[in-house]
């Protein structure tokens, strides 16, 4: 028996109990969100701590951005689309990183020694973050007849569903998933822009207010 199917099974359980996967939501053709590929989800979702390395040895924990605005990016480094959206997310970076907006690249499947030394000759729009062996990983699995593959953290319990790169979720100041992309995002589109500076808006004031309600079941679907 392949040894990797009963770590399958507990990640398909873990999946079933946190009620994660459910189907993708179609949205109107009119929304202008929709057509810069950036889907809302009608509650946010609260994100799972991660706890990952910069090529430099740093650990960052993503709990330290909360208070800002962050795109949590999974890209790899010979993915093609992931190229055609870093000049948007350049834009990004260089517009709003200065008023609450927190870049953050992660790469889960290329090697580490392959990372720090692409940090150390490319330049990329966000911080560049890898497993320092904290035991994150991406896992892939065959689900209603479709492979997909979930973030899961030392204990293999799904956090993130991450069908393929790029895929971007916008996070907020309470650190909960409000959307998501998967696929270059049109981040240069007005309601991409105007979704990004609401978001900032009430960051100034989220973290000294009561919470809103934060759903804790997640997907992307």
């Amino acid at each position: 028996m392949n040894r990797l199917f009963p770590q399958s099974i507990m990640i398909i359980l873990s999946l079933l109990i946190l009620n994660i996967v459910i189907p993708i939501q179609l949205a109107s053709a009119a929304d202008p969100l929709t057509q810069a590929n950036i889907y809302l989800y009608p509650k946010p979702h609260k994100v799972s701590d991660l706890v990952l390395k910069t090529p430099t040895g740093q650990t960052v924990s993503l709990n330290d951005y909360k208070g800002k605005v962050v795109l949590l990016h999974f890209w790899s480094i010979t993915c093609p689309a992931c190229k055609v959206e870093e000049p948007l997310l350049e834009n990004l970076r260089h517009t709003y990183g200065g008023s609450g907006l927190a870049i953050l690249g992660v790469n889960l499947v290329d090697p580490p020694a392959a990372i720090q030394k692409y940090a150390a000759t490319t330049r990329t729009p966000f911080s560049i973050l890898f497993d320092g062996g904290r035991g994150f990983s991406l896992k892939v699995v065959e689900m209603a007849g479709k492979r997909t593959s979930f973030l899961v953290n030392p204990n293999q319990e799904a956090i993130l569903e991450v069908p393929g790169f790029p895929t971007t979720y916008i996070v907020d100041c309470r650190g909960a998933a409000v959307g998501y992309s998967v696929g270059p995002a049109r981040w240069n589109d007005a309601s991409a822009q105007a979704l990004l500076q609401k978001l900032m808006v009430e960051s100034r004031t989220c973290m000294s207010q009561p919470g809103s309600r934060i759903d804790k079941k997640f997907s992307m679907r």
